[in-house]
């Protein structure tokens, strides 16, 4: 336990294994054209492997509906009720995979209702808000509505669609956290991922990037093979 008043030796310890391991953020980094690829990158993201799963439904996504910036909401909710989330499911995304007993594909399209519900069409129009306008509708009002998105899927929702100072405190995250010091943090409780977000923030502005590029660079790093790293 750290006593109170001390100076968190997590920023230093996260700086160390940054450099020992040559961890260096991604020169391609990029989001998201759409709020529709960000919304379904996120969902899809959920406890599947990204590069065999998720890039290449992302791909069938864009066969469909493009990414682009102009690609709405409300267009994404139309395509799949015009199917319906089974055939939607199984014959345009090929994927079936549950998040909270429903669907992934229905998770996404009510996540899409709701931001129509709220007026945000496209991915230009959340950017619009304010930071603290973004943060109430996605971290608290979406998370209370969609059942599916939690709240590390929500802050990682924030950073896809533009909001680079959040960062999706995930399984890969705590466990690469987990060598850092003698520290074990627990998955999915609060205090222990407000603590791994502030790491990051810290050492981020201490490299001149963004929280999100430096977490998507921790979450390369341990996503490649053991024998790799």
């Amino acid at each position: 336990m750290r006593e109170s008043g001390m100076t968190d030796p997590l920023p230093a310890q996260l700086s160390a294994f940054i450099q020992t391991h040559g961890i260096r953020v991604d020169p391609d980094f990029s989001l998201h054209s759409s709020g529709v690829h960000s919304v379904v990158n996120c969902v899809f993201s959920a406890q599947a492997r990204f590069e065999v799963v998720v890039l290449p439904l992302l791909a069938r996504l864009n066969d469909r509906l493009p990414d682009v910036p102009g690609l709405s909401f409300q267009a994404f909710v139309d395509d799949v009720d015009s199917l319906g989330v089974q055939a939607y499911a199984k014959e345009v995304l090929c994927n079936r995979q549950q998040l909270s007993g429903r669907l992934k594909v229905e998770v996404a399209r009510d996540a899409a209702a709701f931001f129509v519900r709220h007026g945000v069409q496209t991915v230009g129009d959340f950017r619009l808000l304010d930071d603290e306008t973004a943060e109430t509708l996605v971290l608290v009002e979406l998370v209370q509505e969609v059942r599916g998105i939690g709240p590390t899927l929500a802050h990682y929702l924030l950073w896809l669609m533009g909001r680079e100072d959040h960062v999706k405190v995930d399984s890969l995250l705590t466990r690469l956290f987990a060598r850092l010091g003698d520290w074990q943090p627990r998955m999915g409780h609060d205090a222990d991922r407000i603590r791994i977000t502030a790491s990051i923030r810290t050492v981020a502005a201490e490299l001149g990037t963004t929280p999100a590029r430096l977490d998507n660079a921790l979450w390369q790093f341990e996503s490649r093979p053991k024998g790799s790293k």
